[in-house]
């Protein structure tokens, strides 16, 4: 279940301010409706802007993966694997390793997201793969433990200032933190880097120009998928720096896309009429003297 719009349901006591304007998303595609009906965009996503950052523990990752699947192929074939058209299969299949990984991870987050989203909605989640079991009984967990009101799910926000546009999981009030916040639920194996905390960070300028409120806290609760299920919740602690480099790294999103290299002036590869030849010494008259 996704609710793309700001809920009302009874579970909630805080409300958020009318937005300044609307968000449409599609297929994580946004656009903002303005007052007046115009719309501005296409807007560059959140995440997406995010790929900019070097990903040193995934690069790593997907090598493993690709040589795992090559290794199990190779044993399970035996002598058949040995076939140069049969080994090259392997080779190709083995190179695409990680992003069927990738896919069949995004889709049981997803699912366990929608598990997430019906518990904060008073629900008993219905009908997710037994996989999900500790990560749905571990937030039931962090739910009962945490002062946070979350007020909205699901929410699509975006900055008209800086164009781009997102979704978070949910925003919250919490009076021990100092009121509104956004919290973001990972399903992953661990914390690499600061690329969550830039993410939330995306959302929450998104959320203050739109809805014209402070956003004072953020909160990152991970959920592993596997044993053996570790949980934990991270606040970013510093939002002002998160903004910044989230800004950066839109920034240099944006610089990649202008050609900042022109043609080459000088290149020994160019065809030989390409390079100018050399002028020819002049021959000097003969001397009388003989030289």
């Amino acid at each position: 279940m996704q609710n793309t719009d700001i809920p009302s349901a009874s579970y909630k006591a805080m409300k958020l301010p009318e937005p300044k304007y609307t968000v449409s998303a599609d297929n994580h595609k946004y656009s903002i409706i303005l007052p007046t009906g115009e719309t501005v965009g296409p807007l560059k996503s959140v995440t997406g802007i995010l790929n900019v950052l070097a990903k040193d523990a995934l690069i790593g990752w997907a090598a493993r993966e690709s040589a795992n699947f090559f290794k199990t192929e190779i044993l399970r074939m035996g002598r058949a694997a040995l076939d140069p058209a049969m080994l090259e299969q392997i080779a190709k299949d083995a190179a695409g390793a990680h992003r069927r990984m990738a896919k069949d991870a995004a889709d049981l987050g997803s699912k366990c997201h929608d598990a997430f989203e019906a518990i904060i909605l008073g629900r008993e989640p219905e009908g997710h793969p037994k996989e999900l079991n500790e990560p749905v009984s571990a937030f039931k967990t962090y739910r009962l433990q945490s002062d946070i009101e979350v007020v909205a799910t699901e929410v699509a926000v975006a900055s008209a200032k800086h164009r781009y546009g997102g979704r978070l999981d949910f925003l919250g009030y919490s009076k021990v933190r100092g009121g509104w916040g956004i919290g973001d639920l990972k399903t992953s194996s661990g914390f690499y880097g600061s690329e969550y905390a830039y993410q939330v960070a995306g959302y929450a300028a998104a959320v203050e120009e739109m809805f014209d409120i402070k956003i004072a806290w953020a909160e990152i609760v991970r959920f592993s998928k596997k044993p053996p299920y570790e949980s934990e919740a991270r606040p970013v602690t510093d939002m002002a720096a998160a903004i910044l480099g989230f800004i950066t790294a839109l920034n240099m999103v944006r610089s990649n896309e202008i050609k900042l290299i022109g043609a080459p002036t000088f290149s020994s590869a160019g065809k030989p009429e390409m390079v100018p030849a050399l002028p020819k010494p002049k021959k000097k008259p003969a001397s009388p003297l003989g030289f």
